[in-house]
């Protein structure tokens, strides 16, 4: 059976996708005043970071479901028996539901949906664990619970630089991010079980992640985990810094800078920073994927 890893662009941790590897990736989109684009397609990092300082109007829609159904028909007309889609935590956003519901009602036995209850390179370390197992002819159902299992094993937080793009997208309430962009106060929100929990407040990001860090590294070694740093539109002396005081508890050459994927980016606002462990793939970190 000729199977098939695809996944939504949730997932991509570069400006382009993985080209090197037969993973198909469905782009989210982003609309702008109105006006729709594509994740990796006609809109990146830079381009966003512009838009969303310049106050114009962000914010993110489903897909169409023809245009679901139109990419699944498109991957079975080239050959494929069966295809294993990963999607954006479902707490996150709708992908999950609506792609389940098509692979049921248009594509059932021919499709598995898969809740990464994660994103960026948490969710990309999954992808690339279920498409080398497919390429070692694991069964899918031994990829799914190995994917169950690895999901268990994975820490995510982030510290955005002001509390604007969270208030416009519904995420906190305007009291409270009037009084935190005041007082210059940051939450640390973390991603437990697929759903955005604010930790505690900080003023100090370089110390927050410096401590987090050395918190992570007793659950999590760096012989085992990939310790991967994400950004969207961060000041590069604000990047250089973190990842400098970072070094002084994780070595540099283990540390992964990564983006922020679109959809994400534009509910978290620029200047939001990040950190995420997640498993090696069977041995390699996703530094050797290119």
């Amino acid at each position: 059976m000729k199977v098939l890893i695809s996944a939504d662009s949730s997932c991509l941790i570069k400006n382009q996708a993985f080209t090197n590897y037969n993973i198909k990736i469905f782009p989210l989109n982003v609309i702008i005043d109105g006006k729709e684009y594509l994740d990796g397609v006609t809109i990146n990092q830079e381009m966003l970071g512009s838009c969303m300082r310049a106050n114009k109007n962000i914010k993110t829609s489903t897909p169409p479901l023809g245009e679901v159904i139109d990419y699944f028909e498109n991957i079975f007309n080239e050959g494929y028996d069966y295809v294993i889609h990963f999607t954006i935590s479902s707490k996150l956003s709708s992908m999950f539901n609506l792609f389940t519901n098509v692979a049921k009602q248009h594509f059932a036995g021919k499709v598995t949906v898969i809740d990464s209850y994660s994103l960026s390179a948490a969710m990309l370390n999954n992808v690339l664990y279920a498409y080398e197992e497919v390429e070692k002819g694991t069964s899918i159902d031994d990829i799914v619970n190995a994917i169950e299992e690895r999901k268990k094993h994975m820490d995510f937080f982030f510290v955005p630089e002001n509390l604007t793009a969270l208030k416009n997208g519904g995420r906190i309430s305007p009291a409270v991010a009037l009084i935190g962009n005041a007082i210059g106060i940051k939450p640390v929100i973390a991603l437990k079980d697929g759903e955005l929990i604010k930790e505690e407040m900080t003023r100090k990001t370089k110390k927050t992640f410096v401590d987090r860090a050395i918190a992570l590294i007793q659950r999590f070694p760096v012989a085992d985990y990939d310790y991967t740093v994400i950004s969207f539109d961060v000041a590069a002396e604000k990047l250089d810094r973190i990842m400098n005081a970072l070094n002084e508890v994780v070595d540099k050459s283990i540390i992964i800078n990564a983006i922020i994927p679109i959809n994400a980016a534009a509910h978290s606002g620029p200047g939001t920073i990040g950190l995420i462990v997640s498993p090696k793939i069977n041995g390699k970190s996703l530094n050797d994927y290119k």
